[in-house]
């Protein structure tokens, strides 16, 4: 038998000016009390630059009326060549004028738009493509992440954080772990936001040495080769397995070649073996936007096949009765008696939605003239229900499962075009989520009968 050929094996924390523990500041964000005096500023951005130079376009030259009257002072500011950065002075002007121009809820957002303002364009790294920021100046609440992949650009205003882009982009690119080996020497990469965060790496021996003439036989030196592989592999796999634990991480791309992949398949505990979601070939020295790119697709793949599988099991609970809901009224009630044990919700549902904070109590629909709890209607206040649904679970410790309605198109020759008008198509998720209502949940415990009936 060979010895343990494993030499050395090093931790690397990658240095990021990203946020990339985004989950964590997720959950906290949900336990944000409710401000309904001055509201939360929730902004998520896009902020990709407009062609190759990130910071801002050429001043255009003074009109000649302005250099007659003197309002061009030798200082022309160009325009913010981040596209989002433009939207974001648009909108929050229309914010601005709604609530002005005095009051708590006005001063509070003028100044939570002008912290903002700071932060984008002194404080954020250029390496950012995409922004989140929750603000409520009267709260004391700032809390910007600068992330590794673009956000939608939205701006919303509401009694509590809006969170469903920020939950989204966790949810659809999920960390992953990378292994990439060879028969010398490993590394496993944890990829989040498609960045390496961290990374663990293994050095091997070189034995068995390869001899001159008169050494080892040809055949007794392939023993000992394959011995030392298949040694190496047995140290990767209990490695991999350790860090795999230790960080929760349960989606794994396998990578390299032949011969240490064919090592690693026996090796690998079953429990390593079923998060692996693909082997790839892939060289050794490849770089971190390589790996990157050979396998982020991957993770995103099964991704999509996970939303298919919680749409399926709401599905399923709701079948075998009492174990699932579908439709907003059942959802919300379930989460209200914090029932939900996954919360499946498509990311083109939405509807509206009344609160009382105080009690706190929540529905479906237009605020009521009576409080259905016996409270004051003054308390009613209306809400997003597609973000507070999302809140609510987070609070509640469920799980979200955020599913795509696109499909990509797949553009081969000889393939049809959609006729203009046609509506596009959804994937199969959204389509098993479309006949429960757009969202549903699996619940911890069974409700009562009439509450397990779907509202769909």
């Amino acid at each position: 038998m060979a010895t343990n050929p494993i030499q050395r094996v090093r931790d690397h924390a990658h240095d990021s000016p990203l946020d990339l523990d985004a989950a964590r500041t997720l959950g906290q964000l949900a336990t944000l009390p409710p401000s309904t005096a001055a509201p939360y500023l929730s902004l998520s951005l896009d902020w990709r630059p407009q062609g190759s130079d990130p910071g801002r376009a050429p001043a255009s030259e003074p009109r000649p009326s302005e250099r007659r009257s003197g309002r061009d002072d030798g200082f022309r500011e160009g325009t913010s060549r981040r596209p989002s950065r433009q939207v974001f002075e648009r909108e929050v002007a229309k914010v601005i004028e709604g609530y002005g121009p005095r009051g708590a809820a006005f001063d509070s957002l003028t100044a939570d738009i002008e912290r903002i303002g700071t932060f984008l364009d002194e404080e954020l790294d250029p390496a950012a493509q995409g922004i989140f920021i929750v603000a409520c100046s009267a709260a004391g609440v700032f809390e910007p992440l600068a992330l590794g992949l673009p956000l939608p650009t939205r701006l919303a205003v509401g009694p509590t954080p809006a969170l469903g882009a920020l939950a989204r982009l966790i949810e659809d690119h999920p960390a992953y772990a990378v292994l990439l080996a060879d028969q010398h020497e490993a590394t496993l990469s944890f990829i989040t936001q498609a960045t390496r965060g961290q990374s663990v790496a293994l050095e091997s021996t070189d034995y068995p040495r390869k001899q001159q003439q008169g050494g080892w036989s040809q055949r007794r030196f392939q023993a000992r080769a394959d011995e030392r592989v298949a040694a190496f592999a047995r140290g990767i796999a209990d490695e991999v397995a350790r860090a795999l634990d230790e960080t929760g991480v349960d989606l794994l791309v396998v990578a390299g070649d032949e011969v240490i992949t064919s090592a690693l398949d026996p090796a690998f505990h079953p429990t390593v073996k079923e998060r692996i979601i693909e082997t790839i070939r892939l060289d050794n020295r490849a770089s971190e936007r390589e790996i990157v790119e050979a396998t982020h697709p991957l993770a995103e793949q099964a991704e999509r096949e996970r939303e298919i599988s919680a749409a399926a099991a709401v599905r399923d609970a709701v079948g075998a009765g009492g174990l699932g809901v579908a439709g907003a009224e059942a959802t919300v009630t379930a989460l209200q008696a914090g029932q939900v044990e996954t919360l499946v919700i498509g990311d083109d549902f939405a509807a509206g939605g009344w609160a009382d904070y105080g009690l706190p109590v929540y529905g479906v629909g237009e605020p009521p003239s009576e409080h259905p709890a016996g409270g004051d209607p003054a308390d009613l206040v209306a809400i997003a229900l597609e973000e507070e649904v999302i809140r609510l679970a987070l609070l509640t410790g469920a799980e979200v499962q955020i599913v795509h309605s696109a499909v990509p198109l797949d553009w081969v020759e000889g393939a049809a075009i959609p006729e203009a008008g046609t509506l596009p198509p959804r994937s199969e998720a959204a389509t098993l989520l479309d006949e429960l209502g757009g969202i549903g949940a699996v619940l911890r415990f069974a409700l009562d009968d009439e509450q397990s009936v779907a509202d769909v």
